[in-house]
């Protein structure tokens, strides 16, 4: 018998772990806190993908709560080849709308909400704090609002494109804070021509995925997230820079 292919195990999680119904939307979501945690199965590293259980809306983790978590012991626990962690962030937009959501489970002492599937090589190696952005499977169910008056924070890519911070982590740097984001220029190690801008928005801001089904993320040098614009397709407005690349805005 041949071996399933990514798409098929992806098809399959997607059968096992969706609610079928069950929407997520949640308010004042600005500074709050989540961990992930994903289950790696497969036969190969071809077809083996990540299912993600993500903690908003079903617990608020503490760092002592993710610090206990032990991989190999949740690997064992649900049968999967290795688990996964992303350590706690803050979100950064407003609002969360998730049209399709899944199962619930708990990881030691934190539950975390199923969000979807992807491959596994993609979830473990988005090349983190590279500035080398890629696209992750990330499906319409979700949209991303930051409100109007809201400060948003923005990296200029060289190439013209706009990536708007959705979350901020401080595993790397402790010191972060949301009230000091919009000096974060002064903190990161930009690659040449790309810049880095604080700004306020005069109209809500929608980021979704693009027509694809594929969200273009990058990682800043200090491991925050930021999802791309994608020639437009993933913002439902426009963040034109005030100035070439290079700056801090």
């Amino acid at each position: 018998m041949s071996e399933a292919s990514l798409k098929q195990n992806v098809a399959a999680a997607r059968r096992e772990h969706l609610v079928p119904g069950r929407e997520i939307h949640l308010r004042g979501m600005r500074g709050y806190p989540f961990c992930e945690v994903g289950l790696i199965t497969g036969t190969t590293q071809d077809n083996a993908i990540a299912n993600l259980w993500n903690t908003t809306g079903a617990s608020e983790p503490t760092p002592e709560q993710f610090d206990a978590l032990d991989v190999d012991a949740i690997a064992r626990e649900y049968g999967a080849l290795r688990a996964w962690l992303n350590p706690i962030r803050h979100w950064m937009f407003d609002r969360l709308d998730i049209r399709e959501a899944g199962d619930d489970r708990t990881f030691g002492s934190i539950t975390g909400t199923w969000i979807g599937a992807s491959a596994a090589t993609l979830t473990e190696e988005i090349v983190q704090g590279s500035y080398d952005p890629a696209y992750i499977q990330r499906d319409h169910a979700f949209t991303f609002t930051y409100g109007e008056g809201s400060e948003v924070y923005v990296l200029d890519a060289p190439d013209g494109e706009m990536f708007v911070m959705e979350s901020f982590t401080q595993s790397w740097d402790p010191t972060l804070r949301e009230g000091n984001l919009a000096h974060l220029y002064s903190r990161l190690d930009l690659p040449d021509a790309w810049g880095f801008r604080a700004v306020t928005l005069d109209q809500d801001l929608e980021v979704s995925s693009s027509i694809d089904n594929l969200a273009h993320v990058l990682h800043d040098d200090l491991h925050n997230v930021y999802q791309g614009s994608d020639v437009g397709r993933a913002f439902s407005g426009d963040l034109m820079p005030a100035n070439p690349p290079g700056y801090a805005g």
